[in-house]
């Protein structure tokens, strides 16, 4: 396992905004959502295009997940069409290796 420093997100265009409104971001051992923690909620206002967290949580996987429910009032500007497409531009994530006693960060993969 791997502690998480920061995870960088690039969204493409403004145009994009109103479809990332309101994602989340969550840190897993084993790739499923259900048993993870959450790193990051979005919300109310729209993301910015170029957006760095920084999570202290520990695990193998980044989960993306955004979804939009039938129902509920959403804030202006989110983009509430079901089945919308996500484009990520780039996503980066540093973390440091536990094992190792070195202070470099390094990108995994």
């Amino acid at each position: 396992m791997y502690p998480l420093m920061q995870c960088v997100l690039q969204i493409l265009e403004s145009r994009q905004q109103g479809r990332f409104a309101g994602f989340s971001l969550y840190i897993s051992k084993t790739g499923d959502r259900d048993s993870s923690s959450l790193c990051y909620k979005d919300g109310p206002v729209l993301p910015p295009l170029n957006f760095t967290i920084t999570c202290t949580l520990s695990g193998r996987y980044v989960i993306f997940y955004n979804e939009r429910l039938d129902g509920v009032t959403y804030p202006v500007g989110y983009e509430v069409v079901a089945n919308v497409v996500m484009e990520l531009c780039e996503v980066t994530v540093n973390g440091k290796l536990r094992a190792s006693t070195k202070s470099k960060c390094k990108v995994m993969q």
